[in-house]
């Protein structure tokens, strides 16, 4: 019997040392594998197609992008799928890749081509995918002044499953002008019948040194057509003054710095140098009294 207990005792521990293990490779397995995530992006510009892909991995402590990650996109329709080509991300994720037109690209019944961002995979890191799907369009940014008053024009259009051109009808459309860090909303307007609505030009806008200004117009986060865009540029805008390189004002922008920071630096440089050499005066000081008292003493 006692015999028995021992075999008994010695295949437990047997086990549960097999189970430990067991566990524990699958907790380093779960550890090496990395499971990405991609969200896909999709802007169409002036018959241009920009496909942004942001590839990273969700944590606990937070989001973190792959950088280097090579991204495969392609478009697909009811029968066809094409290639549209490669991009790698950069150090925020992101992988970007431009298409110079919608059309030649595949589509389904109802005029949809569905955009796809694929990773293979590499390492420790498993292969992730996302798509999104859109309806070709364009919009067409005008001018028009009537009276004393400035309208910008926005005309939407797009192709119907026949191949002929049709407006885009009751979509808003939002304006915009860029600026030196992102774009200034002007206004918006709600496209008619026709695919057409205005906005009045405020006015009181910096162009660049001829007076030209760019502005935008988007349809944005659309279930049908995405994200739309089309831009424009007319010389509405103020002129921007730019100083002669050879006389630049004293400003904290430009090459010659103001007077009174100059001043400013001056006295502090001055206090410096004024503490360093007191320094070595009472330093020089000391020692020559250091040798007297040693005299006197003799």
């Amino acid at each position: 019997m006692r015999t028995e207990n021992k075999i008994k005792v010695i295949l437990f521990f047997l086990l549960c040392s097999c189970n430990l293990v067991a566990s524990t490779q699958n907790k380093k397995d779960s550890v090496t594998d990395i499971t990405p995530s991609i969200t896909l992006s999709y802007l169409s510009s002036n018959d241009t197609i920009i496909l942004t892909a942001n590839i990273f991995d969700r944590k606990e402590q937070g989001t973190f992008a792959i950088k280097n990650a090579v991204i495969d996109f392609s478009a697909s329709g009811d029968k066809e799928t094409k290639f549209l080509g490669q991009a790698i991300a950069d150090d925020e994720g992101n992988a970007i890749l431009k298409v110079g037109s919608a059309n030649g690209l595949p589509k389904d019944k109802d005029g949809k081509t569905t955009y796809s961002a694929k990773f293979a995979g590499k390492g420790k890191f498993m292969p992730a995918a996302e798509s999104f799907s859109a309806k070709a369009g364009r919009i067409i940014v005008n001018f028009s002044k009537q009276d004393s008053l400035s309208f910008i024009i926005v005309t939407a259009t797009q192709i119907d499953s026949k191949g002929t051109i049709i407006p885009i009808q009751k979509q808003k459309a939002i304006v915009y002008v860029p600026r030196l860090f992102n774009l200034l909303k002007i206004g918006e307007t709600e496209l008619d019948e026709t695919g057409t609505g205005k906005v009045e030009y405020p006015g009181k806008l910096v162009g660049d040194s001829l007076g030209n200004i760019t502005v935008i117009a988007r349809i944005e986060e659309n279930d049908l057509f995405g994200n739309l865009q089309g831009r424009s540029s007319i010389s509405w805008g103020i002129p921007k003054q730019y100083y002669l390189a050879e006389k630049p004002t004293r400003e904290l922008w430009t090459p010659i710095a103001p007077i009174w920071m100059i001043i400013t630096l001056v006295i502090m440089l001055t206090g410096v140098w004024a503490h360093y050499i007191y320094a070595v005066v009472q330093l020089v000081k000391i020692k020559q009294l250091s040798k007297k008292n040693q005299n006197n003493q003799l």
